[in-house]
């Protein structure tokens, strides 16, 4: 009996508790209204300068209720308007953009529909990206202008910063003072004004963070490129130069880079420092000498030359640096040149390069690699193929005595060379204790430096010292499966590979 009373207390409790709800939920005081909705009309983003503002245009469905806009500010209440019951549109006016802001910085609003009903709509978003920069229009392209210093003078203190999803302009030549750091972010191009009466180009004397990648590398090439009545040459603009204080100096990281259509000299080392990273840089089609180092000793690795009409490399003066898995292509005759050279009194280190010529059968002087004057290069699992004469030459000063002297050629093979694979003081490095091959690598051709299959050495070049990788194989390349080159190297085409 007792038990049976509780079950119709509860019972009765429930009942109230339902009519209650009921009450709540569908009474006359209770929500009434459908859901609020607020979106952004047009673009949910804009690039602004500091000190300009914008209009957002909102569209607003309030079903009939509409109560209060809600502005947000990167995520905190900013301010709140109220609005007419049928509103149907609102239009917001942010404040100035502040002054500091960086490149490519983000000031996030949010807007937000309040109903009678109290009940909020989902947030809609709009972006404000930092743009620091006007716009120019290149052919067609919209391009940021990096019209920056004064007469190209960047001054000491200055940081600039080139974002990623931005391609910008630059209408002359940049010098970087010292103090000064230049920061690109990965599949940036920049765009060399090739109008200039002087050529544009870049020299970065401060500390530079210009880092790509494989598959979205910076591009730093021709406005010609996008020109519809235009043609990008070699030539077009001038160089990317970076000017160190001397051995062991830091002069930030190049990574990832790819200089096309420059004049002489593009990418030019002076006297820059170790503590520097440089890796993944091509040189694609320019006037003269690709890479030009002078002192210093600045390490490179996976570096690539193509189409260099003055020769691909050249070291020189006091350079003292440390190179790995290097690349030259040539896919046609350009000039009696020696496409590396080693002169003066540089002493670098190279390992893992593949230097490749036009071909056996053209009538020109084209040396391979040169060494002159009092140069002391140690070179090691090198190929020097596809040249007409003189694969390796050297003369002057360059003293040869054997695999610890101060000039060595070894572990190496020259081949498809049609007189002279070895000139004048170079001969020496036919004897045995260098161990040097004239073997054809199958795969090694014309423009063609990835073997069909490792090619082995009995030499490492991880016993030089730290900065080299284990490598004991000969060339560039190990084989199609370690081709470094994917993704950002171009062919002599200008396909990618």
């Amino acid at each position: 009996m007792l038990q049976l009373q509780k079950q119709r207390i509860a019972l009765f409790l429930g009942i109230l508790l339902t009519i209650a709800f009921v009450g709540v939920s569908c009474g006359e005081d209770g929500p009434q209204l459908g859901t609020p909705q607020i979106s952004v009309t047009g673009s949910d983003s804009i690039d602004l300068a500091p000190g300009e503002t914008v209009n957002v245009n909102l569209q607003l469905n309030g079903d009939g209720g509409a109560k209060s806009v809600v502005v947000m500010k990167n995520g905190a209440f900013l301010k709140e308007f109220p609005v007419t019951a049928s509103a149907t549109e609102f239009v917001y006016t942010t404040e100035p953009l502040a002054e500091g802001l960086e490149e490519g910085d983000e000031v996030k609003y949010g807007f937000i529909l309040a109903n009678n009903d109290n009940v909020d709509s989902q947030e809609a978003s709009f972006i404000i990206k930092v743009a620091l920069y006007d716009k120019v229009t290149v052919g067609s392209t919209e391009l940021f202008n990096l019209a920056i210093g004064t007469d190209g003078i960047v001054a000491s203190g200055t940081e600039t910063k080139l974002i990623k999803n931005r391609n910008y302009y630059v209408p002359y030549y940049l010098t970087f003072e010292p103090g000064t750091k230049l920061t690109v972010e990965e599949g940036v191009h920049l765009y060399m004004n090739a109008d200039s009466e002087f050529a544009s180009g870049i020299d970065i004397q401060g500390e530079a963070n210009i880092v790509g990648t494989a598959t979205a590398p910076v591009v730093i090439t021709s406005s010609n490129v996008l020109k519809t009545d235009g043609t990008a040459d070699a030539g077009d603009w001038a160089e990317f130069r970076i000017s160190g204080d001397g051995a062991g100096s830091n002069n930030g990281t190049i990574n990832y880079v790819r200089l096309e259509y420059g004049d002489d000299r593009v990418f030019r080392l002076s006297d820059v420092g170790s503590a520097t990273n440089i890796s993944h840089v091509q040189v694609f089609k320019s006037v003269g000498e690709g890479v030009m180092i002078t002192d210093g000793n600045a390490n490179l690795k996976y570096i690539v030359a193509t189409d260099c009409e003055g020769g691909s490399y050249r070291l020189g003066d006091a350079y003292e640096g440390n190179m790995q898995f290097i690349v030259s292509v040539n896919s046609e005759y350009f000039d009696d040149n020696d496409d590396f050279t080693i002169r003066e009194d540089a002493a670098p280190v190279i390992a893992n390069a593949t230097i490749l010529g036009a071909g056996t059968e053209l009538e020109d002087n084209t040396h391979g690699m040169r060494f002159r004057a009092n140069a002391a290069p140690k070179v090691y699992n090198t190929i020097i193929a596809e040249f007409p004469r003189r694969g390796l030459r050297a003369g002057d000063n360059v003293t040869i005595t054997d695999l610890n002297g101060s000039a060595v050629f070894a572990y190496s093979h020259i081949f498809k060379v049609a007189d002279d694979p070895y000139r004048e003081l170079a001969e020496a490095f036919e004897a045995d204790l260098f161990q040097n091959s004239e073997t054809e690598i199958p795969g090694i051709g014309v423009g063609d430096f990835v073997p069909d299959a490792e090619q082995t050495s009995t030499f490492n070049p991880n016993s030089l010292g730290s900065f080299f990788e284990s490598a004991a194989f000969v060339g560039a390349v190990k084989d199609a499966a370690g081709d470094w080159t994917k993704g950002w190297v171009k062919n002599p085409d200008g396909s990618v590979r």
